[in-house]
């Protein structure tokens, strides 16, 4: 009890030192977007026209990010929808649309480029701008933090520990980071293959399909979690860090990584380390600390 309360004391300390300097917040911004966002733009011009909206949806728990990312962008608002429970970033005044476009063009690696392309289209027809329709960016994920903005949209990680049916003393523990996308973009009907494909082969993982048995729709469907990938996304994450709640449950799942790594996982206090963050990553989690988005500007 001792030593999981010195543990527990441990990692509140690790998350509160734990503050980084994002320069590339076009990128990280792309990736969010590219994941959980999309750009509405009014079709039949009626009696009243309207703005094109901007718009990236949060989880109820990721508050604090959407209010940072409107603080950054300094015009919208921030919708709530209770029953899904969810916010979502809203962004229409020009001012902010052309500070969106300014910050995504040219860092977009998705069939959402379409979307930007359409704003962009909007800006120069309907308030006089010049703005170039950047193309796809193919620069590698491994310099970038798009592929951070993205994890936070549609990533997930977790810890396994489980114990075979032939005895109590072997186990299995795995860390994994697990990302879905769709395989078709619903607007233009273009693959979502390369992308997902170029981050499988970044993370060192397969690229899968499943299919959901409630809708049958189809998605890709990646785990990383070899010790090859695991030292891969500690590089990368704590050089391109998340913002969102995830970068705490990284955190947690990067204590596991690192004892994995270094084959102390199967230790007495590696197992104690993986049972205390397994109880408080992801649904579990009832601390938060957002020391973390000062990062983000």
């Amino acid at each position: 009890r001792q030593n999981q309360g010195l543990i527990v004391k441990n990692l509140k300390a690790y998350h509160k030192t734990c503050v980084y300097k994002n320069n590339n917040l076009g990128q990280y911004l792309a990736g969010l977007f590219e994941g959980d966002g999309h750009i509405w733009i009014q079709g039949q011009i009626g009696k009243k026209t309207h703005n094109p909206r901007f718009c990236i949806t949060f989880s109820l728990k990721n508050e604090s990010l959407a209010k940072k990312l409107l603080g950054i962008i300094g015009s919208g608002f921030i919708r709530y929808k209770p029953k899904d429970n969810a916010c979502v970033l809203v962004v229409s005044p020009v001012v902010g649309l052309k500070k969106i476009v300014n910050l995504l063009n040219g860092e977009l690696k998705t069939p959402k480029i379409h979307q930007l392309h359409n704003l962009i289209d909007w800006l120069n027809k309907n308030h006089s701008c010049v703005l170039t329709k950047l193309p796809l960016n193919k620069d590698s994920l491994e310099n970038s933090s798009w592929l951070s903005g993205f994890v936070d949209a549609d990533g997930s990680f977790s810890v396994q520990h489980t114990k075979t049916e032939t005895g109590a003393a072997k186990r299995k523990i795995a860390c994994r980071l697990r990302i879905e996308q769709r395989i078709l973009d619903p607007k233009t009907n273009e693959s979502y293959f390369e992308i997902l494909n170029q981050i499988c082969l970044f993370l060192n993982c397969n690229l899968l399909t499943r299919t959901q048995k409630s809708t049958g729709n189809t998605y890709y469907t990646l785990a990383a979690s070899s010790k090859v990938s695991l030292n891969i996304m500690t590089q990368y994450f704590n050089k391109h860090p998340l913002f969102s709640s995830k970068f705490l449950d990284y955190k947690d799942w990067e204590l596991v990584a690192k004892l994995i790594i270094n084959n102390k996982h199967l230790m007495d206090e590696g197992i104690n380390t993986v049972e205390l963050v397994r109880n408080r990553m992801n649904t579990k989690r009832v601390y938060f600390n957002w020391d973390h988005l000062k990062g983000l500007g």
